[in-house]
């Protein structure tokens, strides 16, 4: 196991829950989405909702990157951020990406688009993930000579418990039953954005959520986007981790 490892998401994936898992362990220093400062607060492509910056937060991609591996020095680390926050930097990185443990987490946009739209109407083509998420896999790929580690949010929903031993198995370290069950309040360095993350607040494990399904025919905006990135999502999904 590297001592530094991402897993790399698009908006709505239920990846805080899967973090909120790995929190939960107790053996890893986890980090909630640092490169989201040089996306919306150094690069300022666009305002966020819901959104407080820390004050002294590193928001330069060369300032970020050398937080995290200083904290690596000092024992394992693991990072929550999108892959479309940072692709404009990384995929050029050939040294980060080797040095890091790159994993991805994925879900079907007829349920991530919804749920975001939900909280922001003006979400761009960008910001939906997925387009920026393949492009970084298969950049990952590319340089590794491996195919990444890849799950899917509908297994991790179906199945906990077997898709999380998976992913732990994958990554060489054990899986912790235990871990599933979250005892432990919502992280103080997540309320920069707790607009985001209402749900988990009041949940103490990952459940099957009700995201209404996309009308296509009743939302053309939305439709343009879920056309857009079904093809990213479908490339990505041939890789998943596939729970029995």
């Amino acid at each position: 196991m590297k001592e530094l490892i991402f897993l790399w998401s698009h908006p709505r994936s239920v990846s805080s829950a899967v973090e909120r898992i790995m929190l939960e362990r107790g053996d890893l220093h986890t980090f909630h989405e640092p490169f989201l400062y040089l996306y919306y607060v150094h690069d300022a492509k666009k305002k966020l909702r819901h959104f407080e910056p820390e004050p002294g937060h590193p928001v330069t991609y060369e300032a970020i990157k050398r937080m995290l591996l200083e904290a690596a020095e000092a024992g394992p680390v693991f990072v929550k951020d999108m892959s479309y926050y940072v692709t404009d930097h990384v995929l050029g990185d050939a040294s980060f990406i080797r040095r890091t443990q790159n994993t991805f987490l994925i879900r079907n946009p007829e349920r991530s688009i919804p749920s975001y739209y939900k909280l922001d109407p003006k979400v761009t083509e960008e910001e939906i993930g997925l387009e920026a998420e393949h492009r970084h896999f298969e950049r990952v790929r590319e340089l590794t000579g491996r195919t990444p580690i890849v799950v899917d949010a509908e297994d991790v929903e179906a199945d906990t418990e077997a898709t999380m031993r998976l992913y732990c198995d994958a990554l060489g370290i054990g899986f912790i039953p235990e871990s599933l069950t979250w005892t432990t309040p919502v992280p103080q360095n997540w309320q920069h954005v707790a607009g985001w993350h209402t749900d988990l607040a009041r949940t103490k494990g990952i459940a099957k959520r009700t995201e209404k399904r996309l009308d296509l025919d009743a939302a053309p905006h939305l439709r343009r986007l879920y056309d857009h990135h079904l093809p990213h999502y479908r490339a990505l999904r041939k890789h998943r981790l596939r729970p029995q």
